[in-house]
């Protein structure tokens, strides 16, 4: 399995695409940290930190990307029969992938985390041990950080199930790309229907509020959900979608 992964990370770092993704991503902190230093107008210091300097929509948007293609492409250009024909089993295949695709999730987050906490006390006079309400910056910043990859993981897993669907790389990330976007869309208009029919609001497009709901409870009101249901009901999803896209990339030929 350790072997497996090292090779999965292998191919996604000595992809030029991947740099090229990582750098766009930081530039765009940098650029958004310079506009305010600029304008301080257009801009709080506090509301940047929070978007990570707007890196943060771009670090969901690489993950889902990454995940979309992990499989697809294997089957698009042949690959995944040399990984079957070297007796790994797909199970191991698959898992390794997951694995992968995790950690990435963790290390783009990290990167942008760096990066906003540089840029906050580079380019301004963010005090990261202030407390605000109940919790200091540096708390407030960590539970949106945790509600964030727990809508992540649900994303992603809707995603791989795609990609294990399509047999075009292209089509699997344009498809994940613009699905990230939709769902978000249907979240909210499911929000609106729940106060009409609360039995709704068991369906998974609601528990990608569960990010909005971590930091802030008073989300319940409209979810109709307490957080700790919401934290487990998208975990519940989240190893449901990838359990059926483990069925799926099994049955699927080579």
């Amino acid at each position: 399995m350790g072997t497996l992964i090292k090779q999965e990370f292998y191919k996604l770092f000595h992809k030029t695409g991947t740099w090229i993704a990582i750098g766009i991503m930081v530039a765009l902190q940098i650029v958004f940290a310079i506009v305010r230093m600029v304008n301080p107008d257009l801009f709080t210091l506090g509301d940047l930190v929070s978007l990570d300097f707007m890196g943060g929509g771009l670090v969901i948007i690489l993950a889902v990307a990454a995940t979309a293609s992990v499989v697809a492409q294997e089957f698009q250009f042949g690959t995944m029969k040399q990984l079957l024909y070297r007796k790994y089993y797909r199970s191991q295949v698959f898992i390794s992938k997951v694995i992968t695709m995790v950690l990435y999730l963790f290390i783009l987050q990290a990167i942008a985390t760096i990066v906003t906490v540089v840029l906050s006390v580079t380019t301004g006079k963010y005090d990261w041990l202030k407390v605000v309400g109940k919790h200091a910056n540096w708390e407030t910043y960590g539970i949106s950080v945790i509600g964030f990859f727990l809508v992540s993981l649900l994303l992603l897993s809707v995603v791989l199930l795609l990609s294990t669907l399509l047999k075009s790389n292209a089509a699997a990330v344009s498809t994940g790309i613009v699905g990230y976007f939709l769902m978000n869309i249907a979240s909210g208009i499911f929000i609106a229907l729940i106060d009409k029919w609360e039995f709704l609001k068991w369906n998974p497009f609601t528990f990608l509020m569960v990010g909005s709901q971590v930091a802030n409870e008073t989300y319940s009101k409209m979810t109709h959900l307490s957080t700790p249901v919401m934290i487990g009901g998208s975990l519940v999803y989240t190893v449901l979608f990838t359990v059926i896209a483990y069925l799926s990339f099994r049955k699927r030929s080579v």
